[in-house]
């Protein structure tokens, strides 16, 4: 798939227990990942994966996006089980299309994103600005900026890693970006991690783990829809917390 967006302007996308039926909807989902899928699975079953005991109480001043009934999303070009809530209110995507678009719009904005990687081979992605007129690819939108979310256990994957920016559609502009530094950042498949992303302006700036990652310039405004990608394995979000700025 051409992902020459993270250079041109176009490109693909990147770039307490668990409930039983939620384990085995998992198992199947996942067999088709090689041995990272049934290491995923068995973790699950395990008990290792702990749910949301852990979970950032709402933060000052910012407002949960996430809740059980995804009231605040739209499933686009994908089955709505794809995008899944498990007993424990977890947001689980899983392969191999479609987004999540958000029903409100956000323009200027922080956005908080507490996630783990199940899959070694897990790829997704935050979309920013995004227009949910046009599509490309597996019906990801066309008109937007999406701040990559593959998992760097993928080495075999031609592309960047957390924190990379595609501009979908949209002109090229400069970026400062180390793949090295997304990867000394990153933590272990089933780990939780936080990447904070905020847009402001022409502006956009990623900080991973609580580290400044990315930053790039000459952000427009093709749309004011925040999505979540599926595309590869299986991600999991327990929060996504944003919190909306004063447009520049």
């Amino acid at each position: 798939m051409d992902h020459t967006g993270f250079a041109s302007g176009e490109g693909g996308g990147h770039c307490s227990g668990t409930g039983k039926g939620n384990s085995m909807s998992l198992i199947k989902h996942l067999r088709r990942f090689g041995g990272s899928g049934i290491l995923a699975a068995f973790l699950l079953a395990c008990g290792a994966f702990t749910a949301s005991a852990d979970r950032n109480p709402e933060e000052p001043g910012h407002t949960e996006l996430l809740d059980p009934e995804l009231s605040k999303w739209v499933v686009e070009n994908a089955p709505e089980e794809n995008f899944s809530v498990t007993d424990d209110g977890v947001l689980r995507v899983v392969e191999p299309e479609g987004w999540l678009r958000s029903r409100a719009t956000y323009t200027d904005f922080r956005l908080r994103v507490e996630f783990r990687f199940l899959t070694d081979n897990a790829d997704s992605g935050i979309f920013v600005r995004a227009s949910k007129d046009n599509t490309f690819a597996r019906g990801w939108p066309r008109g937007s900026y999406q701040v990559q979310m593959l998992n760097p256990k993928a080495e075999e994957w031609p592309f960047p890693p957390l924190g990379a920016v595609f501009r979908h559609g949209m002109p090229a502009g400069e970026t400062r970006y180390d793949a090295e530094d997304a990867r000394r950042l990153s933590r272990e498949t089933g780990e939780w991690q936080i990447l904070e992303i905020k847009v402001a302006g022409e502006e956009l700036t990623v900080w991973l783990n609580e580290e400044l990652l990315t930053e790039a310039a000459g952000i427009g405004a093709p749309g004011h829809y925040i999505g979540i990608q599926g595309e590869t394995g299986a991600v999991e979000f327990r929060s996504l917390a944003i919190q909306e700025l004063p447009s520049e």
